[in-house]
C-alpha cells in the first residue's frame, strides 16, 4: 500500500508511519479503511 495521500507532506506521513508501527491493531484498522476513510483518519490525527 502506498502512503501517497494527496494533501499530506512526507514529514507528516513519516510521523503517521512511526505511530502505526508501534500500534499493530490500529495499523491493521487503518489498512482496512477505504481511501476516503484513511484520509479522514489522517486529518483527525493531524489535529492531535
Amino acid at each position: 500500500m502506498s502512503m501517497e495521500i494527496v494533501g499530506f507532506d512526507d514529514n507528516f506521513l513519516c510521523s503517521v508511519f512511526d505511530y502505526l508501527v508501534g500500534r499493530e491493531s490500529e495499523a491493521k484498522a487503518f489498512l482496512a479503511k477505504s481511501k476516503k476513510h484513511r484520509k479522514i483518519w489522517l486529518q483527525k490525527f493531524s489535529q492531535g
